[in-house]
């Protein structure tokens, strides 16, 4: 009987061994992958922009948002808003529709983006977008939320593996739509697949704690996770474009191969609520 009892408790206290060897695991898993990546990127103050030299703002939202008064915030200073749309090969976002037509209504331009994953075929991926997402002439062109984080950090992929697999989205989505897609990505995923290649793709940047060098040659610049902006329940992920209202108006058009002088200039999008914005610095 004392023979198996001392059995019993060293199977037990070998199992509590492995439970607490596991959830050391899981601590270090997480504090790399979750704390220490969210004090690299968003322990930080909010950035106060100059709006003087950026005065195009954009919000980037998903169903995270819940239901937004699209009405209340084209009151306030939003030009244009990214939605969500799809992720991977089969996910498609649940607000996506509602979000770009009722953005629209109200004047809003807006655009839509797919997050990517490292394990899954770039042209797969792609055609999961194209089949949701239908983009105007008016509409900003596709976007690829490309970045090491969430999923994309629990393995060690291969650099050239990704870097073709985003190509192949990136191309199958200008076959498409007839435009070369923007890349967003953080400045961490930047410096490991971005820099040095997919120089013709325009790039919104994610820097939460200063702005970005001259060096990212940056369109669209996402500088916050926490703002604040009527219409829409808690925190929302503000941008800026890199120039003039009327920079930004050509940048849509000239995107979707528009960019000829006897072109008529009624098709180009307009921003009824901030008219005075042609007008700016160029």
């Amino acid at each position: 009987m004392a023979k198996k009892r001392k059995n019993k408790l060293t199977k037990r206290a070998l199992i509590i061994s492995a439970i607490l060897i596991i959830l050391s695991v899981v601590c270090a898993v997480t504090y790399v992958y979750g704390f220490d990546y969210y004090k690299k990127y968003y322990a930080c103050p909010q950035l106060a922009v100059d709006t003087a030299q950026y005065p195009v703002m954009g919000i980037d939202v998903s169903a995270h948002q819940g239901k937004i008064d699209w009405k209340i915030v084209a009151q306030g200073n939003v030009s244009f808003a990214f939605m969500k749309a799809t992720e991977g090969a089969d996910f498609v976002d649940k607000k996506l529709q509602n979000n770009m037509e009722e953005a629209k209504k109200q004047n809003v331009i807006v655009g839509a983006y797919h997050f990517f994953r490292f394990n899954k075929d770039g042209k797969v991926q792609a055609r999961n977008y194209i089949k949701n997402v239908k983009l105007s002439d008016n509409d900003l062109p596709p976007v690829v939320d490309f970045e090491a984080s969430y999923g994309n950090r629990l393995r060690n992929y291969d650099k050239k593996y990704v870097q073709n697999q985003l190509l192949k989205c990136l191309r199958e989505l200008k076959k498409h739509y007839g435009c070369n897609p923007i890349i967003y990505t953080n400045v961490e995923t930047y410096n490991k697949y971005i820099s040095g290649n997919f120089d013709e793709y325009p790039l919104w940047i994610c820097k939460l704690c200063n702005e970005p060098t001259k060096d990212f040659k940056w369109k669209f610049w996402q500088y916050t996770h926490k703002g604040s902006v009527a219409g829409i329940k808690g925190y929302v992920d503000m941008n800026l474009y890199n120039g003039s209202y009327s920079e930004f108006v050509n940048f849509i058009y000239t995107a979707h191969g528009k960019n000829k002088q006897n072109e008529k200039q009624q098709n180009r999008p307009t921003n009824r609520r901030h008219p005075q914005r042609s007008a700016d610095k160029t």
